[in-house]
């Protein structure tokens, strides 16, 4: 079954498995890893998120997601939950910063 989710173009739909492959090897897995693996763990998380954007659509205003849903369903997890809003202040911090540059180009 993964064989033919590779072969019929899921990779070219999605393009994960190229950040799949790299990321099993940084966790210790081969450099070239199993073309039925990459596309078990893609189809592992494509699950993962369609759940938890369907829990996520409905909680809070239908037909939106709001980072708050996301905060809510994962609070139980506190490694997912720390690094979502490490994620989420990195991103503030980002935006600041190229809002700075901006600022700066007008100045002169």
């Amino acid at each position: 079954w993964y064989q033919r989710r590779v072969r019929g173009g899921i990779n070219a739909e999605y393009g994960m498995s190229r950040e799949i492959k790299f990321m099993m090897y940084g966790f210790g897995d081969d450099p070239c890893p199993y073309t039925q693996s990459i596309a078990l763990i893609e189809d592992i998380v494509i699950n993962y998120i369609n759940e938890i954007s369907h829990q996520a659509l409905n909680m809070g205003k239908k037909g939106k997601i709001a980072v708050e849903d996301i905060l809510h369903l994962i609070r139980n997890d506190p490694k997912k939950h720390g690094r979502v809003k490490e994620l989420l202040i990195s991103n503030d911090e980002i935006k600041k910063a190229r809002k700075g540059f901006e600022e700066d180009k007008y100045r002169y």
